[in-house]
């Protein structure tokens, strides 16, 4: 994925950089400092292969699954 599919994917998903972050650690995931996912938005690094897979996944879900799955990331 990259880093203008990457910024696109989250503005349809309708989440921020800081919301994928805590997505992610809500998912088991360490948390993304916010300057590394900002790096994957930027492109000065790859967006690692599962987040990429992730955020697919997450736009392949009906509505109201996904939401609820991004709910409590949203919500902080």
């Amino acid at each position: 994925m990259t880093d203008d599919e990457f910024t696109e994917t989250l503005r349809r998903l309708g989440l921020s950089q800081a919301a994928l972050a805590r997505l992610l650690d809500d998912l088991g995931e360490q948390q993304p400092a916010p300057t590394t996912v900002w790096r994957w938005a930027d492109g000065r690094s790859r967006v690692p292969i599962g987040v990429g897979a992730l955020l697919r996944l997450l736009e392949q879900l009906p509505s109201d699954l996904r939401s609820q799955y991004t709910r409590k990331a949203l919500r902080a």
